[in-house]
This record gives C-alpha cells, structure tokens and sequence, in this order.
C-alpha cells in the first residue's frame, strides 16, 4: 500500500470510563488525575459525536428541555468509538489544567523563620518549561506535578488561582520574581503551606480559606472547558453580591457536583408513533410544516415503511412534540411512576422481548400480623429501565431537586454550569435492572403520621428544615414544602433495607438504589432497584430476595433500635446548636447513611427513630416510631 493511502496510526486515548461515570464523575468541567497529566474535561462542543446513539423517552426529554430552557436538546448516549484505523484516538475530549505546576527539585527555604520544603512554581508559559513536561535549570531536568490547588465558586466557574497577585497581596501585580511553594508539614494542613518569592515576600496558603477577606478576588466567569480563554458573558453574582472566587482542592469531593435528572421508563407500544419519530428524527429534518408531510414519506422509502397509514396531522404533531414544540410544565416524574406501581399490573407488564417493564404481585403465604396492617401490596419487578440525562453541574455544593424528580431554582446559591457552547443533546445513560416496590397501607400511614409523638418529632424537625436547611441553599416553603414524617420514615426504613439486602441478594449495597414515594393523595411506597448498561442488573438477586420481604423488613426494624454510636446518634437533635444537621435525627454513618449513588437525595431526610424504637425513646412521651406502632 503507498505511503500516502495508509492509515495513520492514532495515538491510544489518555483514559477510559464507563457511560455511567460520565453522567456520575467525568463529565464537562470536571477535573480529572491521570498519571502523568491533569486535565479538565471539555464541554460537548468538543465530544465526538459519532457513536452517540440516540435515546427515546419523552418524559424525561421534557424534562430536559424544561431544565435547560433549549428546545431542540435531544438525548444521546457518551460517546464510545475509538477506532485507530479511523483515526479516533479519543471521544471525550479534554484540556490540559492547571497551567501552573510544582517543580519536583526540593531545597529548603525559610517561612516566618520555619524551615520548610521548598519546590519552585512554575507557569506553563515560564521559559525554563519544556513541552508542559519538565522543568529544566543550570542543575538539570526535573519533572512538573500539576498544582493542587485552583479556584473556584459555588456557580461552576474555574480558573487558575493568581499566584503573583495573591502572593504580593496586589491584583494585576507585574512582579515576575519566581516563585515557591513551601510546606513546614505533611501538607495537609493550610496552615503550614506557603508561597514565597524569590526576594523572600511569603504568605500562607490559609489566607485564602479567608473568603470574606476576598483574597482571590471577585470571580470573573472563567469556563475554561468551554475553550480555554471563555467566560460567561453574564457577571457572576450571588444574591446580587459579586461572587468570591474561593480556593478549591482539584481532587477534593466538592469539586464537582452533578445535576442530573432521571425517570423509569412507563410501558409504551413498543413499536409506537413517539418512538419511531425519535429513531428516524434525521430523515424527518427536512419537514417544516405539516403541508410537507405527505410529500416527505411519499418519496423517502425509510419514512413511507415506517409511517404508511399514518394521519399527517397526528405525525406532524409527535414531529413537534419530538422538536420542543409542546408546552406546558411535565407532571412530577415520580407521581406518574407511582400511578403504575400501585395499578393494576394486567395489561401493563410483559415478558415479551424489548418489553420495558416486567413485574408481578407477591404475598407471603403466612404474613403475620403487622405484615397484613402496614403494608398493602409486594410487587417484584422483574424488568425495568432507568434512563438518567446530566443537565449541568456546580462545585462545593449540590443543587437541589425536588422529591418529585423535578430540578429547583437554586440561583441565588449556586447557578448551573453550562455543558456546551450551543446545547444541541445531552449525555444520557440507559439502564436496564430489576427492582422490588413496598407499597404501604395508606390509612395505617395516616393514622401514625397523626399520632402525638410523631407529630412532636416532625416539629422538631420542621423547625431545624426551615430556619436552617432552606436559608442554606437560598430555597422558601413555596418551592420545596418540608417532606413530611411518612417520607423521612420510609426514607430512613428504605437505608436499613438496602443494607440488610445486599448481605445476601448478592448485589452490594452500592448497587442498589431507592425512589420513595410519598405522596398522600396518591399513596405511598419504597422502590429498591438495581439498574446497569450491562446484563448485571437483572440477575434475579433482588426478585428473589423479594420473596422473602417479610423477613428482611423485621431485619431492618431490628437494626434501626441500635447504633454502634449510641446513645449519641440515637439523641441527635436536628436543632442542635453545635452539631448542625438539620435534617438527620437519629442518623449518622454508622447505621442510616449509605452510598450517594443509592440515595435520591444525598443521605437527607432520615431518621431511624421514626421507624424503630431506640435507646432514647422516652415513654413518657410516647414511641413515634412506625414499627411500634404496629405491633402496639
């Protein structure tokens, strides 16, 4: 073959990750350690979109479109091709970040008469770096370690922490002395790191923890993973305040917070209008008007076999639908889920193949008494599918959905961070598992949630949630109503059952996740599922294990009256003075909080009093919890 028709090889990728991860932990703006680089993931713009296959589910594409206000997003897949004959080395593509590093070259050098570790700070610009890689002086070559250290805010925004202006306490400074960052420690106390200059001028890297003092500076709108000189075009503020850049550890869990949304599909024909729109949307392009309809599959062979038969009105109008067209404000995802849970399963379940929902009714054959009061029905869901689109994402602190499913309004606290310059899809995962779901007894719910302790302890918790938890993240009454006893005890019942399952359905407990439903008007129950993109999601573990739900549900009881960090855990105020944790009574990580991948809503709400009696149950003033009162 002559030179110029071969292939050129294409280099191997820097790294690999799962779709899932993608959506979890490698997305957009976020930072990532390999072994010899730090990079940060850039946005969309610059994924590879070949291999990005197509997702359908209306629901949560309304939902999208509602969070991100663009109307024409569509669901894909991360991409996943590298192919070295086609020269793909790599479909996420990523940027190089810090641009500042410490030089692996140790002397020693004096902070306020401490001697420290000293290694030289070096921009990647500086002439003494060769190729991003080392660092080369009159001594020899040393090798760079990106700086841990950037900044941040709470809205998304990133840049590299300006080193010479917070160095000599000057923004813009134009000192170009080099300069050192000095540890007297381990290095992992602030207090004992430094940056210094060559002429001696030092200060601690605790200053910039100050964020009141506004040492970094007013934060500028840098999205460098947007194109490494961008910026938001509006000012970042907060609550009308100029935001403060703050200081940020790359690898630390506050990094990087994704928001994403996520629905179990509802059956539908599987061969349905919606669907096939959705799978031949890029034959359909062309069509502006419903006149042009007919036209269109009269002379494109894929659309005439796909929709012959079909009326032009009721096509043009899932065109639209499928576009953004349609209006109005999506019902609350969870509510619609808990409508087919709770109905009849004749009609909507099916073991046909490509069916999206599979499940079945189950009764123990001797349920005992509480059993038959608390709850209504057992359904084992043998086939379900959770389909979960990312749709932005911030640092230091999560945003905050609705228990619905629906995102909330947090701007005043921290604004979404964009995905792409020009939104056109968003990365969504399919997963398909299996599951059980417990529905409840409504009017034995009921007649618990009014009782007098319970209602003494949802005060105490109703107080702490709105002087404390709301104020936190800039939210009121209106836009998330406290959730109420019957959610924080099902929540809190929900944790102690994953962990008690995952003993020995052999899932781990960070397999399993959870979607509560408590809804009063419509009824109450837990779902536990497990969901993956592989065939590992629907080994018949928790099916099975679901046949013995009487059992582990004592189990679960069991172990919320005891904690190994009683009786501190167990006397938990969630008003407490010291101890701020406005939404966790008797809960801690010793018996309520698990894996955040499992949990809706980040290990909030919960309180294992509500669901058994514990050690500082007071007789005196009655047992709330649920499974007291049904054994009363």
């Amino acid at each position: 073959m002559p030179p110029s028709t071969r292939h050129k090889a294409a280099p191997p990728p820097l790294g690999e990750a799962r779709q899932s991860q993608v959506l979890q932990l490698y997305g957009p703006g976020a930072m990532v350690d390999l072994p010899d680089f730090s990079l940060l993931i850039g946005g969309l713009d610059f994924w590879n979109e070949r291999g990005c296959d197509p997702i359908h589910e209306p629901r949560l594409l309304k939902l999208v479109r509602n969070a991100t206000g663009v109307a024409r997003v569509d669901l894909r897949t991360p991409p996943k091709e590298v192919d070295a004959l086609k020269g793909i080395s790599g479909s996420i593509k990523a940027l190089r970040f810090p641009e500042w590093s410490v030089v692996q070259k140790v002397t020693e050098r004096l902070a306020f008469g401490v001697p420290c570790r000293a290694r030289p700070l070096v921009h990647f610009n500086d002439s003494c770096i060769n190729n991003w890689r080392e660092y080369q002086d009159d001594e020899g070559k040393y090798p760079l370690v990106p700086v841990r250290f950037v900044m941040a805010c709470p809205h998304g925004h990133l840049s590299d922490i300006r080193w010479r202006d917070f160095c000599f306490r000057q923004f813009g400074c134009k000192n170009s002395e080099r300069l050192y960052l000095l540890e007297a420690g381990t290095g992992n106390d602030f207090t004992q790191i430094y940056v210094q200059s060559e002429s001696g001028v030092t200060r601690k890297l605790a200053d910039a923890l100050v964020t009141e003092l506004s040492p970094l500076g007013n934060c500028q709108g840098q999205t460098p993973w947007l194109g490494r000189y961008s910026r938001d075009l509006e000012k970042c503020h907060t609550d009308n305040e100029p935001t403060k850049s703050r200081l940020l550890v790359r690898s630390a869990t506050n990094a990087y917070f994704t928001e994403t949304i996520s629905v179990i599909s509802l059956p539908e024909e599987a061969h349905s209008l919606a669907k096939r729109v959705t799978e031949l949307k890029d034959d359909l392009a062309p069509i502006e008007s419903e006149a042009e309809v007919p036209m269109a599959v009269k002379f494109n062979p894929r659309l005439k076999s796909a929709f012959a038969g079909v009326d032009a009105t009721a096509l043009w109008q899932a065109i639209e639908a499928q576009r953004g067209g349609s209006s109005g404000i999506p019902p609350q995802p969870k509510d619609e889920e808990l409508a087919l849970l709770i109905g009849p399963m004749e009609g909507v379940s099916s073991s046909a193949e490509g069916s999206l929902f599979e499940a079945d009714v189950w009764q123990p054959p001797k349920p005992p008494a509480w059993f038959r009061q608390a709850i209504k029905r057992v359904l084992l869901v043998h086939r379900l599918r959770e389909v979960q689109a990312l749709v932005g994402f911030t640092r230091f602190t999560a945003r905050t959905s609705s228990l619905g499913g629906l995102p909330i309004d947090t701007t005043k606290v921290n604004r979404r961070a964009p995905l792409a310059n020009d939104l056109r899809w968003v990365p969504s995962s399919e997963n398909k598992g299996e599951g059980i779901f417990i529905e409840f007894d409504p009017a034995t719910i009921r007649a618990w949630e009014t009782s007098a302790p319970v209602a003494m302890r949802a005060a105490q918790f109703t107080q702490a949630f709105e002087n404390d938890w709301l104020a936190s993240r800039g939210l009121d009454s209106s836009q998330f109503p406290f959730p109420g006893a019957p959610y924080l005890m099902l929540h809190s019942l929900s944790h102690l059952l994953i962990t008690e399952m995952a003993l020995e359905c052999g899932y781990g407990a960070s397999s399993i996740r959870e979607r509560i439903y408590a809804n009063a008007e419509i009824g109450y129950g837990i779902l536990l599922f497990t969901s993956s993109s592989g065939s590992e999601g629907t080994l018949g573990g928790l099916v099975g294990a679901g046949k013995r739900i009487d059992t582990y549900l004592e189990k679960a009881f069991e172990r919320g009256q005891l904690c190994s960090n009683d009786p501190f855990c167990a006397e938990h105020d969630p008003n407490h003075e010291f101890d701020i944790r406005p939404t966790h009574g008797a809960a801690c990580h010793g018996c309520e909080l698990i894996a955040e991948t499992s949990c809706e809503i980040r290990n909030e709400f919960l309180d294992r009093a509500l669901v058994s009696p514990t050690v500082a149950t007071r007789p005196e003033l009655g047992d709330p919890s649920f499974w007291g009162f049904i054994n009363a």
